[in-house]
């Protein structure tokens, strides 16, 4: 490395590559000599910017054992026109009221490459451009003056790759007050705004020279830790788990226990012994218990068992003892909770219920936690669902709900199916909205608690059944047409801890394992079922198959399977690029996160319909949602997605890949998830040696929660909170 830190500014040719995942990316640039040069460093937030953007970067150069001589950036990035074109789009991005592309264009035309010197010392020559008069020229001069610090700050967090949207939300939330939070109270944007983490509000602080032991650090380090505990399904974290995350994020732990003291003090954090809890799934924890304790209370209600038999008839079915006791737990009011796996007739019973409340003339509403789960759930019972997040009527611009406390539910009941996906917070909100005036309201939860938990916070459902507080039926006769099933006894198998028998073998056609032993080979395989095999049977791949994994990373891990299987099914078309991801039209896409804004949420499946360099257009099930660039990293592609993400969907043909090269992740309950999401087609492509170890792996994902122990009254919960 030669030298100090030094400026060079040049025009962007073309991001070389960029990581979504680290921000580092390596640039070309073109200098004011004309001559190229190579940046790098944490510069992957440049591919927002268009070719031909001017920048100013801050670092050092350096000889590169291989690649040569490059400048290496620290980071801190500047717009800095050197043509007219870039002024006109420096102007026009600045964020100045007043200033649009219109507007900027007039300036530079006047005052060329001198236009912020113009603006910053003579204002008043704004006057001698056209069409610019008195009362506009004295409104940019003010606007301009006033933003000056704010241009400053907007340019020092773009270097931090925040992108120019969150930059703006910034901007929004605190206004002139921006520069004075953001340099004084730096934390407060992990805080306040959705999108800054910890790590990026960290950067910040330590540019701006904030010390390692500083108290304001300490707190949001907790505050991250504890995010982060609830991001693997977590309700709490024991002390000392803590610890070790804040130390892994850099942190001292020295004087910890202020710091949790502190978080505390400021309503951030419950702590309960050697447990810590974010306060918001403390809450959720005490309320989802309070009502539930509720409903078990609700005076059963008589059942006529006449009409039970008659709407079996009309449905023409006959319900096995465990069916019809479900059926009648159901009709009585209160909660129960009816759990099973695939065969053992949950949606069955489910007609018969809802027959009988047809006849009776009582208003029931279904829900379910995702989009096809609802759809699937109305298909199979004829009667109309919607996802719970409609259902409680979802603020795109607040996250919350219209329906709750104070604006309950309209129904005699309500059946919520697929609550293995059902975290904590929904499971609050769901129960908030009923009618508890209603003096016999029935709740009918119904999954399948072997599956995985949640992809949020908690384990609802197994914590129900657990708690041994809460009504349960258990399902466990097959009935006769789905033991003709090879899925269903494939997951028989899986769940009594054996591998199932391929199709060759058993005699059943809708279940074949293939053994190879190689990654490579198995990946081949698999591209081969999903390109040739299954096509050639009637399966789209687009629209019948779904591949699983249960990974993201490793050589047969969803990001490489997807890159593959892009190239594969849908190699041509317009593309956006954005690092290392490539969207095309008719791509299959997935939303990762859950986005109020636009009524998309965490796991929503939709395909590209548009592209340009902007945008996406993404149909969603009919909905055609426009998905922004800044928004990219909210959007990975579906050919392949992770069995957690799979939960609650069925679709006509899975391809599952299982195989030694995904580690610890090699459980019986996801390969038993895996499979229960097939319908008339279940492929899996890996390793015997792996699906043995799977079987032969009980748990590995259990939750750290006390949901079970607080409805079974064993928690440390005082039984007075309880109390309205």
């Amino acid at each position: 490395m030669e030298g100090g830190a030094t400026w060079v500014e040049g025009r962007l040719r073309r991001v070389l590559w960029a990581s979504a995942t680290s921000g580092y990316a390596v640039v070309r640039l073109q200098g004011a000599d004309e001559l190229e040069f190579v940046a790098v460093g944490m510069l992957a937030d440049l591919v927002d910017h268009a070719e031909g953007a001017f920048l100013a970067l801050e670092g050092r150069w350096e000889d590169h054992a291989v690649h040569g001589r490059q400048f290496r950036c620290s980071g801190t990035l500047h717009g800095s026109p050197r043509s007219l074109d870039g002024m006109r789009l420096y102007l026009a991005s600045s964020g100045v009221k007043g200033v649009g592309p219109k507007v900027a264009a007039a300036l530079v035309e006047h005052f060329g490459l001198s236009t912020p010197t113009v603006l910053a010392t003579e204002p008043q020559r704004l006057e001698e451009v056209p069409g610019i008069g008195p009362a506009k020229a004295r409104a940019i001069r003010t606007a301009w003056a006033r933003d000056e610090e704010g241009r400053a700050l907007a340019m020092t967090l773009r270097g931090l790759g925040v992108s120019q949207r969150l930059v703006q939300r910034i901007r929004d939330r605190y206004g002139d007050r921006a520069p004075a939070v953001v340099r004084g109270e730096p934390y407060r944007l992990a805080d306040e705004i959705r999108g800054i983490g910890f790590r990026t509000a960290d950067a910040l602080a330590r540019q701006l020279g904030v010390p390692d032991d500083d108290p304001d650090r300490q707190r949001a380090a907790v505050a991250y830790a504890l995010e982060q505990a609830t991001l693997d399904g977590h309700c709490y974290t024991p002390r000392e788990e803590l610890a070790q995350r804040v130390r892994a994020l850099g942190v001292p732990t020295e004087n910890l226990d202020r710091a949790v003291a502190d978080a505390e003090g400021a309503g951030r954090v419950v702590v309960e012994g050697e447990r810590l809890w974010p306060t918001s799934l403390f809450d959720a924890e005490l309320a989802v218990t309070r009502e539930l304790h509720r409903l078990c209370e609700v005076r059963p209600r008589p059942v006529d068992e006449a009409l039970i038999r008659r709407a079996e008839a009309w449905e023409e079915v006959e319900l096995d003892p465990t069916q019809r006791e479900a059926v009648r737990r159901g009709l009585q009011g209160g909660v129960v909770v009816i759990t099973g796996g695939p065969g053992t007739g949950k949606t069955t019973l489910l007609r018969v219920l809802l027959r009988v409340v047809r006849e009776q003339g009582a208003p029931w509403l279904l829900g379910s936690p995702t989009g096809r789960a609802a759809r699937r759930l109305a298909e199979a019972t004829g009667q109309e669902a919607s996802t719970l997040h409609r259902m409680l009527e979802l603020d795109p611009g607040s996250g919350g709900f219209g329906r709750g406390l104070a604006n309950p539910l309209e129904a005699d009941g309500l059946v919520v199916d697929e609550v293995s996906m059902v975290d904590l917070e929904l499971m609050q909100a769901v129960l908030h909205a009923l009618p508890f005036d209603h003096p016999s309201l029935s709740l009918v939860l119904v999954g399948d608690a072997d599956q995985l938990p949640s992809v949020g916070a908690g384990q609802v459902l197994r914590d129900l059944v657990a708690s041994g507080r809460v009504p349960t039926v258990r399902l466990s006769t097959i009935h006769r047409q789905a033991a003709d099933s090879g899925i269903v006894v494939a997951a028989g198998a899986i769940h009594r801890g054996a591998v199932p028998t391929s199709g060759e073998r058993s005699g059943h056609r809708d279940v074949f394992l293939l053994d190879r032993p190689d990654a490579d080979a198995a990946l081949a395989t698999l591209v081969q079922v999903v390109h040739q095999r299954l096509p050639a049977n009637g399966f789209d791949p687009f629209d019948h198959v779904q591949v699983l994994a249960p990974t993201r990373r490793g050589p047969l891990g969803t990001e490489r399977l997807n890159r593959v299987l892009q190239d594969v099914l849908n190699p041509d078309g317009q593309e956006l690029v954005r690092g290392e991801r490539r969207y095309r039209v008719g791509d299959r896409v997935m939303c990762t996160r859950n986005r109020y804004d636009v009524e998309v949420f965490n796991g929503d499946v939709g395909r590209v319909r548009r592209v340009d360099g902007k945008a996406l257009l993404v149909d969603f099930d009919g909905r055609r949602v426009e998905w922004a660039r800044d928004d990219l990293g909210l959007l990975d592609l579906a050919y392949a997605v992770t069995v957690h993400k799979s939960q609650g969907s069925e679709y006509p043909a899975v391809v599952l890949a299982l195989h030694g090269a995904h580690g610890v992740m090699l459980r019986r309950n996801l390969f038993y998830t895996a499979a229960t999401r097939a319908k008339r087609f279940l492929c899996v492509v890996g390793q015997r040696r792996a699906w043995e170890r799977a079987v032969g792996a009980r748990g590995g994902d259990e939750r750290r929660t006390a949901l079970a122990e607080r409805l079974s009254g064993a928690g440390p919960l005082d039984e007075s909170s309880l109390l309205p």
